[in-house]
């Protein structure tokens, strides 16, 4: 409990880093099949998950097994905005004192330089945040219509103050069991959506009145629930909730609150109740809006006071984009992205959150809002760009693909000869092994030698039929080391080789075999040999043991290990991309900032402008460079990557390091950092106008989780011109 207000401190990477709550499986899931499904255009197109080609426009939806998922955001969605203050009940689990209701967040000290504050929070103030249309505002409507080119657009309504039963202890508390946040978050969600409710009602409209309201917020099926690739539908959820909660967000402090208060973030509240609650046909949990029959499960919150910028990185992830920050530690991306802490940007005193920066290329790429040209790694080409943070008549970006990094994976010796079929290993699996049949052979029976090593009752394998030409699939029964195989396929680990097998049903004309996995904690796999199908006459129909090339099987990652090794392939890419003082890049000469000698006293920097080059590598899925320091998912390269010290030998925080990572033909600005007791002047340095990965390192072991261990592929980019509106890279072999 929280009796006075801690000081009004803004969010340091440590803040984030305690906001992010653990994902839900759905949206765990969607992120996952949309990374698989654009690795194809980090390998230029030639990847096993074909669905997503780097010619072309981004496709608006793709198929990973038997999963659909969207890609291209190119629409107007509707959001429903909630008001919410709280009240004077407390939960004796909890404590705390009372509310807050809104417009009691006190007025900045004199030398609190960074607090975004009004006198009246009013309904108009939001309706002006999320849905004004005038291009630069601090407006989340305006925002991704800029960093969509006008691809995406938002509307919607903002409701007046509604009050909740409890006060802000009861719903912020940070006192649970669970990791992370807590789902006590979730009863904010349901008290909000019943007191909007409730206070409908009383206004004299009716349920049905209501529903026909609700039913323009539920025209998009986010996960496909019924699984049919067509996402323009209803599913019985809203699409896109926001509840503005009175007072603080912890992510600043949390005011009076303190650790009772809420933490900015987005869920999908009582996910753990699927199967049990949710609409007819689409349990997937929630929480039910009055008696209108719609429900609302994902969500996102934020303070009274937390901006359009806090506000635009939590509707990030409701369009499916993760955090690029690090959830241990910091990594390179900082200011550089909205998804990490260019949600916090401003133009200069008190207005600290109230703008947000550009989105990185990477997650542009995502949503299909990225124009980019291409080349191969050390091949020559020319390219220019224009700015990144909007369309313009030349490229935002130029995607470099490179050599594909590789993982080995220690498995079991063939059954017999030297090779086996191997399924891969990962989160999210749906790979599979698949080869046509001739029904008129009649009924016969599959025999296969498996080894598995599966993360028991979470990850299967199982053998499956199709009568219809692969349009649809059956799983077989069957046995492994016979015993019955489980109804959801076999699971666990095997000591070493057993026996599969299973009756294949006359009119079968296709069979697969077929390995998945949930979010996380996998094993090795599954191998396969001397697989066999024999007619019920004797007749062998198929022999093979993966020797012979596919030997007509068609696989969807998996692959012919040789000896006991598994072999894994990740496509990687460069990104190149032109960042000007323009746009809602403005904002990093304005918005960042540096802690000096008080809690509530910060200093304003600006982040330089060049090109900045970024690695992604999809052997990684985040950024938690304390993990594995130099790598990552999506990470900028630092052209300086030395460390910047005070006199006294500390290191500048993590945010200043990077304040000139881009390559540029200008010398960067001369800035000057404080902290208690000494200070740090970083002189003009010339500009550093090439990149080249075989000659130069851009990884320091004095800033492990910064720096970027690139690969050597003999590429170099050199700028050969640069302007405030384009630039021209010249790529070439590395000398």
């Amino acid at each position: 409990m929280a009796a006075t207000a801690p000081p009004p401190t803004p969010p340091t990477g440590g803040a984030e880093q305690a906001a992010a709550p653990p994902l839900a499986p759905l949206e765990l899931q969607r992120q996952a099949l949309r990374r698989q499904a654009l690795e194809g255009i980090a390998a230029g197109g030639s990847g096993d998950r074909a669905a997503a080609r780097a010619a072309g426009p981004l496709p608006r939806t793709a198929k990973i097994g038997d999963q659909y998922v969207e890609l291209a955001q190119r629409r107007k969605d509707k959001v429903f905005v909630i008001l919410a203050e709280f009240g004077d009940q407390t939960d004796p689990r909890f404590g705390g004192t009372p509310g807050p209701l809104h417009n009691t967040i006190g007025k900045p000290a004199p030398d609190d330089n960074h607090t975004l504050w009004r006198k009246d929070f009013d309904r108009g103030y939001y309706q002006q945040q999320f849905f004004s249309p005038t291009p630069g505002s601090a407006s989340l409507r305006a925002y991704y219509n800029l960093q969509s080119s006008g691809r995406y657009d938002i509307d919607g309504k903002v409701t007046d103050w509604v009050k909740l039963p409890y006060n802000e202890a009861r719903y912020g508390t940070d006192t649970c069991t669970e990791a992370g946040q807590c789902r006590t978050n979730w009863d904010l969600v349901r008290d909000s959506t019943t007191a909007w409710y409730e206070s409908e009602r009383a206004k004299g409209r009716t349920p049905e009145e209501i529903k026909a309201e609700l039913a323009q917020y539920d025209v998009w099926d986010r996960y496909d629930a019924d699984h049919d690739g067509n996402f323009d539908e209803p599913d019985g959820y809203l699409d896109h909730l926001v509840v503005v909660h009175a007072g603080k967000d912890q992510t600043w402090g949390g005011g009076a609150q303190g650790k009772d208060a809420i933490w900015a973030h987005r869920w999908f509240a009582y996910w753990n109740q699927a199967g049990s609650a949710g609409p007819e046909g689409n349990k997937a949990g929630g929480t039910p809006v009055g008696d209108t029959g719609i429900w609302a499960g994902d969500y996102l919150t934020g303070g009274e006071n937390s901006g359009a910028g806090l506000f635009s990185h939590e509707f990030g992830h409701d369009l499916g984009l993760p955090d690029l920050y690090s959830s241990d530690g910091d990594n390179g991306v900082n200011f550089w992205s909205l998804m990490s802490s260019a949600s916090y940007l401003g133009k200069g005193p008190n207005t600290t959150g109230q703008f947000p920066g550009d989105l990185d290329p990477w997650s542009k790429l995502q949503l299909g809002w990225l124009d980019y040209t291409e080349a191969d790694a050390g091949r020559r080409t020319r390219a220019t760009l224009g700015v990144s943070g909007y369309h313009t008549d030349d490229p935002q970006a130029l995607l470099v693909h490179l050599p594909p990094s590789t993982t080995r994976t220690e498995l079991t010796d063939p059954y017999e000869g030297a090779r086996q079929w191997w399924s891969g290993t990962g989160d999210f699996m749906d790979n599979t092994l698949t080869r046509p049949l001739d029904p008129a052979a009649g009924p016969a029976t599959l025999t296969a030698r498996v080894w598995y090593d599966l993360e028991q009752d979470f990850d299967f394998l199982t053998a499956e039929a199709s009568a219809d030409g692969g349009k649809t699939w059956t799983i077989l029964p069957g046995t492994v080391g016979g015993t019955p195989i489980p109804p959801k396929g076999i699971s666990g680990t095997s000591p070493s080789w057993t026996t599969l097998t299973a009756p294949l049903p006359a009119s079968t004309t296709h069979l697969r075999l077929r390995t998945t996995s949930d979010s996380n904690t996998h094993g090795r796999g599954v191998t396969l040999d001397d697989i066999r199908v024999t007619a019920a006459d004797g007749r062998t129909l198929l022999q093979d043991g993966a020797e012979q090339g596919d030997n007509g099987w068609t696989p969807l990652k998996w692959s012919r290990a040789e000896g006991r090794t598994g072999t894994t392939e990740h496509p990687r890419a460069y990104f190149a991309e032109y960042r000007r003082h323009t746009g809602y890049g403005s904002f990093l000469r304005t918005g960042p900032y540096n802690f000096t000698s008080t809690d509530q006293r910060v200093e304003f920097y600006p982040y330089q402008q060049g090109v900045l080059l970024w690695l992604w590598d999809t052997a990684y899925s985040d950024n938690t460079t304390k993990a594995h320091p130099g790598n990552g998912l999506i990470l900028p390269v630092d052209a300086r990557p030395a460390p910047l010290r005070y006199p006294d030998g500390s290191l500048l925080n993590a945010r200043a390091q990077t304040f000139d990572a881009p390559f540029s033909t200008r010398p960067t600005d001369r800035i000057t950092l404080h902290k208690p007791g000494t200070s740090l002047t970083v002189p003009s340095r010339p500009g550093i106008r090439v990149f080249d990965d075989h000659r130069d390192t851009y990884w320091n072991p004095d800033l492990p989780q910064l720096g970027v261990k690139v690969p050597d592929t003999g590429t170099r980019i050199e700028l050969t011109k640069e302007t405030t509106t384009r630039t021209t890279l010249q790529l070439t072999p590395s000398p």
